[in-house]
């Protein structure tokens, strides 16, 4: 909204053109997006100006571009290309450095591989060098905001104070989505149409649209740097695949709501391993709005069965008690005429639930298809504890910032040719990956003797997303359990005790 990569490049460019034999370079995320960004802008730039277009040497093997590689030679010598933030980049020598959607880019690899390739000074025509001039050592941070907690903020404000100490070194630029509109880039009515939909997150959008960075919460229970850690999947998933794993399954983590309340699916692919836990995947969030139990009871059933799912985590809490009692009734789907049979209770549900469904029988019901949560502070506890180590410990895997899934989109020829409204279709099951994310890093901390209680930092911010989620693991928790329980069992048969030995 602010054209901030526009700006940043012409930058570099203008920086190769006035210090001959510059060599500058571009890193982000990934090869690829730094590709796709660098040849966008700069050939953007070179149809405006063409006097830019006329510094760069195009003859035949000298400039270059590809998929996942840039390199700009210019007629004076200097050189534009990009740096991958890993290992591969190691001792290499730049006298400038542009790093793209900062935010994306791990702080580690960019302190000890990134920067340090920029301690040399460029050398002048009579081969000395001048370490005063402005292009050496030159770092350019571009970023739309994060979390506080993230290597980009804790830089932000190295360089806000260090350009109130040495202004004639530093400086920041920022901006929100209001030039935009002013200079009729966007429209209100775009405003108007985010804030009305349903996966509109006043935190997210003060992030993307307002430059302001989000926090943990003090005390937070979650980090923002774990969840980002294991944000790998590179695609959702919208229906049962067993490409990955013949033995993986799908378990639906449902979140109830009502008048005003949207209800929340968390769709997780459960693969087992030889060793150790599963690996659980969080390959799409669903959001259906606040309809009557029946369209919703539709809805998810037939998520169900387009996943070929093993079960429905349900919070039977509350309202979700109204829901449940319409999922086990037979619905017809509105749209194809098809019957939908009631679903059935699981009998891992505790006791005194199961009780009250003992009644939903016969061959045409879904049986076991149901795990209903009877949420309590120590069913709470439990589950809490089970996300925070399963997060840690990398069982736990999500799709990748939404960000960096729109680059690799937009870098596709299908993703160039795709309305606004399609790409934003296509990106939205990573938009809502980064929602449960805010409402995550929202909940604080606070214990109640052996209960771990998880409270709103923000009461602004919901955790419905996050609950749909922790129900989906609790159930994946009781299927592990009993798979160790059966283990130990089959272990112990086979012992032999000879008396007397």
């Amino acid at each position: 909204m602010f054209s901030k990569s526009f700006l940043a490049m012409m930058a570099l460019m203008l920086r190769a053109i006035l210090f001959p034999g510059s060599h500058l370079s571009i890193t982000t995320g990934g090869k690829e997006q730094a590709a796709s960004i660098t040849i966008a802008k700069i050939e953007e730039i070179c149809r405006l100006i063409p006097a830019l277009a006329n510094e760069i040497d195009w003859s035949r093997g000298a400039s270059k571009k590809s998929k996942d590689n840039v390199h700009y030679i210019f007629k004076n010598g200097s050189e534009i290309d990009i740096l991958a933030a890993r290992e591969s980049s190691r001792g290499q020598r730049r006298t400038g450095i542009l790093i793209e959607e900062s935010i994306l880019v791990d702080g580690d690899a960019l302190n000890e591989i990134i920067i340090p390739t920029t301690n040399i000074d460029r050398n002048l025509p009579d081969g000395t060098t001048d370490p005063d001039e402005v292009v050496n050592q030159s770092q350019i941070y571009i970023t739309t905001a994060g979390w506080k907690s993230s290597f980009p903020y804790e830089k932000l404000i190295e360089i806000f104070i260090n350009s109130i100490i040495n202004p004639d070194e530093y400086m920041i630029l920022g901006g929100n989505y209001e030039l935009s509109i002013i200079e009729g880039a966007a429209k209100k009515s775009w405003l108007e149409d985010l804030k009305m939909s349903g996966s509109y997150n006043e935190s997210s959008f003060d992030r993307e649209y307002n430059s302001i960075w989000s926090g943990d919460a003090e005390n937070a229970y979650f980090s923002a740097d774990t969840f980002d850690k294991h944000r790998k999947l590179l695609q959702p998933e919208y229906e049962y695949s067993a490409r990955s794993s013949k033995n993986a399954y799908y378990v639906l983590g449902i979140d109830v709501g009502r008048f005003r309340c949207t209800t929340e699916v968390c769709v997780f692919k459960v693969t087992p391993q030889v060793q150790g836990a599963a690996i659980k995947s969080l390959v799409n969030i669903y959001t259906f709005e606040a309809e009557d139990f029946e369209a919703q009871a539709i809805k998810v059933k037939k998520l169900f069965y387009r996943y070929k799912a093993r079960m429905c985590a349900i919070d039977a809490n509350g309202i979700g008690a109204g829901f449940v009692d319409f999922m086990t009734k037979v619905q017809i789907d509105p749209e194809t005429g098809d019957t939908l049979p009631a679903f059935g209770v699981d009998s891992g549900t505790s006791e005194d639930v199961v009780e009250q469904y003992k009644k939903i029988k016969g061959d045409t019901v879904e049986k076991d298809a149901m795990f209903l949560i009877k949420a309590n502070a120590t069913i709470n506890t439990e589950a809490h504890a089970y996300v925070q180590v399963q997060l840690s410990s990398g069982k736990i895997q999500m799709l990748i910032d939404e960000r960096d899934a729109a680059a690799k989109l937009l870098d596709t020829k299908v993703g160039q040719n795709m309305t606004p409204d399609e790409r934003n279709t296509r990106l939205m099951p990573f938009q809502q990956t980064s929602i449960l994310k805010e409402q995550m890093m929202n909940l604080v901390e606070k214990n109640e003797g052996l209960n771990i209680i998880l409270n709103k930092n923000n009461t602004k911010i919901k955790s419905d997303k996050f609950s749909a989620f922790e129900y989906g693991l609790l159930y994946i928790k009781r299927e592990e359990d009993k798979n160790k329980k059966r283990k130990k069992h089959s272990i112990s048969d086979m012992i032999f005790f000879t008396p007397g030995v």
